[in-house]
């Protein structure tokens, strides 16, 4: 009778798995439909390694290089890029697999190759050293980028960093748990409800969360391997060696929103301390989005550290 009931408890789970599996693939299906040719992007395109990789140049003078976080965009710094290119050259790109930039099915998509096409955007855009802001996954990389290549980073702001080790447990690297990432990926990028949920929880105020930030957040996972590359970075990520904080020489501002849910003040604190050289600055009223919803507060903070002032 025990043996019955095992049985049939594994099969409705696996039929319910496969069932999700199968919606999951529905939904790739019917929301993937753009290709990238026919988008229209605000930037220029230029192609690095295997890719052809998306981004911004605006403005002259000390260089800042931003880097978005899992599932960002260049558009994430639309509040920040107007205020900052009045003082500074910004450089602002998709990451390989992310918003206009190309998603190849075979892609390298590990924070390491991630930190070196920054490297190489930099080498093309003739810039030999720059300050560097990361948020959220893209502060994980801008880390790995300020210990592989020390001399192309002045200084760093890590912004609601992601953990820089461990981000992804490392069974996720096993080929078998693909079709689960794939699944779970599917699902947040294409389940409307969902997907509004997990975009809600970065903000302080759920009502900043406009339909207009929904549709360009739709429009650029709409684009075909949007799926395949966020899972296909979980797998990736999961077997990128250890960072040494350590060895991080330059000056850090650690930027964080108070209330943030998904990389909170325990880790912001955990950082300062085993960074070398680093200060944490806490923005009232602000979750992991805090460079949009407290852009002003924000830019103050980034322009005051790259200054030398004091934060």
């Amino acid at each position: 009778m025990v043996g019955r009931r095992l049985l049939l408890l594994g099969g409705l789970s696996v039929g319910a798995v496969a069932a999700l599996w199968a919606y999951a693939r529905s939904l790739v299906g019917r929301c993937e439909n753009l290709d990238l040719a026919d988008a229209s992007k605000p930037g220029e395109m230029i192609r690095l390694e295997d890719a052809a990789i998306h981004y911004v140049d605006r403005g002259q003078g000390q260089p800042l290089v931003l880097i978005h976080g899992l599932g960002g965009r260049i558009y994430n710094f639309r509040y920040n890029i107007p205020v900052l290119s009045k003082h500074l050259r910004v450089v602002a790109l998709d990451l390989r697999g992310f918003g206009y930039s190309e998603r190849p099915a075979a892609g390298d998509y590990s924070l390491t190759a991630q930190a070196r096409l920054v490297s190489e955007l930099m080498d093309r855009l003739s810039i030999p050293r720059a300050a560097v802001l990361g948020h959220s996954m893209g502060a994980a990389i801008a880390l790995r980028l300020a210990v592989t290549y020390p001399e192309r980073v002045d200084r760093l702001i890590l912004v609601g960093s992601a953990p820089p080790n461990g981000m992804v447990p490392r069974f996720a690297a096993s080929r078998l748990l693909r079709p689960l990432l794939r699944l779970g990926t599917a699902l947040v990028l294409h389940q409307p409800r969902l997907r509004e949920e997990v975009l809600r929880q970065g903000f302080y105020d759920p009502a900043f969360l406009s339909p207009e930030m929904l549709e360009e957040f739709r429009r650029s996972a709409s684009i075909r391997g949007s799926t395949n590359a966020i899972a296909s970075l979980l797998s990736d990520v999961a077997r990128d060696e250890p960072v040494d904080l350590s060895r991080v020489s330059q000056p850090v501002l650690l930027l964080w929103g108070e209330g943030d849910r998904w990389t909170n003040l325990r880790l912001a604190r955990q950082l300062a301390d085993e960074l070398p050289d680093a200060r944490l600055q806490v923005i009232d009223r602000a979750r992991h989005m805090v460079l949009e919803e407290r852009a002003e507060e924000a830019n103050e903070a980034i322009l005051a550290f790259l200054s030398g002032g004091s934060t």
